[in-house]
This record gives structure tokens, sequence and C-alpha cells, in this order.
């Protein structure tokens, strides 16, 4: 495994990186009408704070009741895992043109068909990234600086997603560059680059090694169940890109949710 293994900080370096998560969110939050955005999506709109923020997202309407009920809820705190001998995960992503849509509740990059994730022969289409800003998932109570989730579906409409937590280093993530340079700051503005291509291979750690365990989509209606695979490994952006993400998106991180009994695994390369 890479050495910068996101399960054992030290006790400085994580009080640091809960600072500068901090210091980043408070900057957001100080800016006018940017603290509650609601998606501009169909049906009602929800937040990560006050009146639609995530305690209250199962009570909004009827299709999001699994935010409340659901027993099998992401994200988690990942605290134990259970060991198992390592099944690779196959990306066969391509380069395609940049498509970003700023939702309102988040940033997203919207994927066309031809990418995909093999899992034992089974293929999962990429469909978008998002972006989150703290990371949702948090492990042994560390939680990263930022988050970025591959959503993927098969062709039955099962959900798959690969979340990649975020760290904040000495250098930059190019092609995470070429994505920010374009990036929509406005709710509802969508941003299409016909001379601009990106492949969301480059946007993967080095190290392959990660967490399995059987929960749900993050944000309303809470879909229930998906399969996520949380990479062990962090990619390591740039302070600057993370405070671009942050000004763009603030602070859109679901709380963890109750493990439910649910067994984590763990796959190291």
């Amino acid at each position: 495994m890479a050495n910068r293994h996101l399960p054992g900080p030290s006790s400085a370096r994580r009080r640091a990186l809960r600072a500068s998560t901090l210091a980043l969110a408070l900057a957001v939050f100080s800016t006018p009408g940017v603290a509650v955005r609601t998606s501009t999506e169909a049906g009602p709109s929800w937040s990560y704070s006050g009146e639609t923020g995530p305690d209250r997202w199962g009570d909004l309407a009827e299709p999001y009741s699994a935010c409340k009920t659901g027993q099998m809820q992401s994200p988690i705190d990942i605290a134990q895992a259970r060991p198992l001998g390592y099944t690779p995960l196959v990306f066969q992503y391509r380069s395609h043109l940049l498509e970003i849509l700023n939702t309102g509740t988040g940033v997203e990059v919207v994927t066309p068909p031809g990418s995909a994730l093999l899992v034992r022969g089974s293929a999962y289409d990429l469909e978008r990234l998002e972006f989150h800003v703290p990371g949702e998932h948090h492990f042994n109570g560390f939680q990263a600086e930022g988050e970025i989730q591959l959503v993927h579906r098969d062709e039955r409409g099962g959900y798959v997603v690969v979340a990649v937590p975020l760290q904040t280093g000495d250098r930059e993530n190019r092609i995470l560059s070429r994505i920010l340079d374009y990036f929509p700051m406005t709710a509802g503005e969508r941003v299409r680059h016909r001379q601009v291509g990106i492949n969301p291979l480059f946007l993967l750690p080095s190290g392959r090694g990660y967490y399995r365990y059987t929960g749900s989509l993050t944000a309303p209606p809470c879909t229930e169940p998906v399969l996520w695979y949380v990479m062990s490994d962090p990619l390591i952006i740039s302070p600057d890109q993370l405070r671009r993400i942050s000004e763009a998106i603030g602070f859109n991180a679901r709380p963890v949710q109750p493990l439910n009994g649910r067994v984590v695994n763990v796959m190291g390369r």
C-alpha cells in the first residue's frame, strides 16, 4: 500500500487536516447566499443545513423516506474492516469532452457512454463524478479533506460508487486543474467545452486497495442498496485546488450513518 494510507494519520496531521477543512468551510459559509443551497433537479428542494438539511431529508417527501428509514445508509465511519483476498477493480475509462453541471448542492462532471468499471466480469457504466467537501466517509474517526465519488450503474439500474478521498499535498493533479479551470460557480450553470478533454482514470490514486460495503446514495432519495468501493489511499491535490472546489460547492457532506451490523471488507494490494 502507498505511504499515504488514510486510516492511520498522526494526531498532529489529523488536527491539521481538520483545521484546514474547518477553515475552508467557514470561509465558504461567510459568503452571503452560499450557506444553504438547494437542488435544481426535479423534486422537493433539499440542502445540507437548516430546515431542508440531512436530518430532515426523510420528511421532505415520500420518495426521500429511505433517508430516514433505510438500514444501509451512507456514508459510514470505517472503523473496522474484515480482510479479504484482493479482487482488482478494472477501470475502463475513456477520454471525453468536458461537461460540468452545478446542481446547487454540488458540482458534477457528466460522463458520456463508453467508460465502465468491471468487477468480476460485470460492467458498470460511469455516469458522473461528484465532488464533496469535506470527505463524506470517515476512517476510524478521521475525515478526509474532500472526496470524489464516481457513480456507476449497470444495465439493470443498480448503483456502484467508487469514493476517492482527497488530501492536500505538495503537488497539483493536472486533470483536476483542467476541470477546475471551467468549474461552474452558480447553481444551475452548465459548462460544455468542445476543446477540453479529460480522462477520469487520472483522478484515481496510484494505490488500488479499497474498502467494500453495501450502502446507499449519500443524497436524496438515498437509494439503497448501493455497492461502495472506498479507496484506502487518497488522491493528492494542492491546497489551492481544494479551495477552488470548496468555493464552488460549499459544505456538502452528509453526516456518517449507523452501520447497523453491516460488514466492511478491506482488500489490499
